[in-house]
């Protein structure tokens, strides 16, 4: 599933918008330095970490798109930086735990 059928089936928040992606897989987790060692390419990033910092690593990441997971909101600074990579960014009422099994199951990942 692509990014913007994920945003729309599971009612997400679009705060930016990037290149259109196959999702292939799902990463949850907040300390950066795990999201760079262990996140594979084209994933579907879940966190609730909302600073310009994500931006940066979710290029050097290449994943799919950024979901802020329990109504975090980006902060002016990621948000800036991800509509100008562009990197997706999508904002999801639910904890990290019940927004990872919505994508499981939309995305079958």
């Amino acid at each position: 599933m692509k990014v913007k059928e994920l945003a729309e089936q599971a009612g997400y928040v679009v705060f930016a918008e990037g290149e259109d992606r196959e999702i292939e897989s799902g990463y949850c987790g907040d300390f950066l330095s795990n999201i760079i060692s262990r996140a594979p390419d084209s994933c579907a990033w879940l966190t609730v970490m909302n600073n310009v910092n994500v931006a940066a690593v979710a290029t050097l990441i290449d994943c799919a798109c950024i979901i802020l997971c329990e109504g975090t909101e980006p902060d002016e600074a990621l948000l800036a930086r991800a509509r100008s990579l562009p990197v997706w960014v999508l904002g999801a009422k639910g904890n990290v735990f019940e927004e990872t099994k919505r994508v499981a199951a939309l995305c079958g990942v």
